[in-house]
């Protein structure tokens, strides 16, 4: 028997591991487990159980026998959505839309060091890319926030880079598609979990900078000029030490992904809370804009 759905608490004491599962019909079914299960389970997540059931007592009881989580197990963007869309709260724009649009940017960088490495990293994490959010709290904290961001912020780019035209494309394009991968790896889960110790402790500048120089050596390009252009726009997205830059930003490249990255943030968040304000009145305080109140005006 397959049972989908997902694990709302863990019931665990000195000789006994459970969990309790919701379905996507709202039933619900206490599970059985082993210890080591018991310590791979995750709460929040969506799992596909293997169970077995037997009777004890005329209660009828699941064993666990395997599982698969979902987000492994399904590796198309758009079917993992309309899944796990019956347990969580999405980005409102399509998974395959955002997909088609990131990838199209992708496709526009002609430059061959910045296309195969940031290809290859994109695929690498493309399925959690999807589903994760771009933070726990904040700016585009749901599920596909992540890539709901980096498109918007490969569509800002476009309008300004033909604007200004001495700023290399391939650069700022690939800089955006890597700058915020590995909050894949940074956050520990896509359910809007809290951050991993790497995440806490390394973040997620680093890490992107350490995997693409790691990348860029297996395919002979680790002192390429475009690879340090690449690493400095990584490593100082976050505009200044205090919000977490490893570098100032140094280049026209690395300055616009730092521009574009805090624009999309802090309109995002902005336009929540005035979603949530009446016409005429001022929103709540709003923390990626110094806490000020912003005021909704009647004008059409």
């Amino acid at each position: 028997m397959i049972i989908e759905g997902k694990v709302e608490n863990m019931n665990i004491g000195d000789n006994f591991f459970n969990c309790n599962v919701i379905t996507a019909a709202q039933q619900r079914y206490n599970i059985k487990l082993s210890e080591q299960q018991a310590k791979e389970i995750k709460i929040d997540r969506v799992y596909a159980f293997k169970v077995e059931q037997t009777t004890h007592n005329d209660r009828t009881l699941y064993h666990l026998i395997s599982y698969d989580d979902l987000l492994e197990a399904i590796n198309d963007p758009a079917e993992l959505k309309e899944k796990l869309a019956q347990y969580y709260s999405f980005s409102e724009i399509p998974i395959a839309e955002i997909k088609a649009g990131v990838e199209s940017y992708l496709a526009k960088i002609e430059n061959k060091i910045v296309q195969e490495v940031t290809t290859v990293l994109y695929k690498r994490y493309q399925n959690k890319f999807y589903i994760y959010p771009a933070a726990v709290r904040f700016h585009h904290a749901y599920i596909g926030g992540l890539s709901h961001h980096t498109l918007t912020m490969l569509k800002l780019a476009e309008g300004l880079l033909e604007i200004y035209p001495y700023i290399n494309k391939d650069l700022v394009y690939g800089g955006i598609i890597l700058h915020d991968l590995c909050k894949v790896c940074e956050l520990s889960g896509f359910e809007g979990g809290e951050y991993t110790k790497e995440g806490q402790l390394i973040g997620h500048l680093v890490m992107i900078s350490q995997k693409l120089v790691i990348e860029a050596e297996k395919l002979g390009y680790r002192d390429s000029e475009e690879i340090l252009m690449l690493n400095h726009i990584l490593l100082s997205h976050h505009g200044i030490p205090n919000f977490g830059a490893a570098r100032r930003p140094q280049t026209a490249e690395a300055l616009l992904v730092w521009y574009i990255d805090t624009i999309d943030s802090k309109f995002e968040e902005l336009g929540q809370q005035l979603a949530k304000t009446d016409e005429g009145s001022f929103s709540s305080a709003v923390s990626v804009a110094d806490k000020l109140r912003f005021y909704k005006h009647r004008v059409k």
